[in-house]
């Protein structure tokens, strides 16, 4: 389960590395008021980048350290408190 949730939060990395280029290249307008908008929120999306691949590290190594079996009993009482108490 880590590992899926760290390839996801690194997978969200590269992809808003794509969303920065893309943002900035379709908001940009011809006033320099437009151009600095365009580049303020690509610069806001391209912020996530680095936090998606670090908590994708930090996933990655908690499942190194053995974490994920803890993760799993964690989540199977989720899932048994869902049906006793959603059922």
């Amino acid at each position: 389960m880590l590992e899926k949730l760290a390839h996801t939060s690194i997978g969200l990395g590269f992809a808003s590395i794509g969303m920065t280029i893309a943002t900035w290249a379709s908001q940009k307008g011809k006033s320099s008021e437009e151009q600095a908008h365009a580049e303020r929120f690509g610069n806001f999306v391209g912020l996530w980048a680095p936090t998606f691949f670090l908590l994708g590290l930090y996933l990655l190594k908690l499942k190194e350290m053995g974490y994920d079996s803890e993760v799993e009993k964690l989540q199977k009482e989720m899932d048994d408190l869902k049906k006793k108490y959603l059922s």
